[in-house]
């Protein structure tokens, strides 16, 4: 993961890039997670975005039902449900 390297990536006629970082990891770490994911991933790179997209996908639903629990007991508390 190189600093500042940039990928195009169209979308409706427009370009866009996304920047990268680069992150430190532990050597170890690193390497058992190559042989964890041999086969499923193209690299250590594609499996810790894929990973990192989910954890935020999964924290933003987790926040949504907790919204949607408080609204449902506010109405309770209004009487409509």
């Amino acid at each position: 993961m190189g600093t500042g390297a940039r990928k195009p990536a169209g979308q409706g006629g427009k370009r866009l890039t996304t920047q990268y970082r680069t992150v430190q990891l532990p050597e170890d770490l690193c390497r058992e997670a190559e042989t964890w994911l041999a086969g499923r991933f193209e690299n250590l790179e594609a499996m810790l975005s894929f990973l990192m997209r989910e954890v935020i996908r999964d924290d933003a639903s987790k926040l949504d039902q907790a919204e949607e629990e408080l609204v449902q007991q506010r109405l309770r508390e209004l009487g409509y449900i």
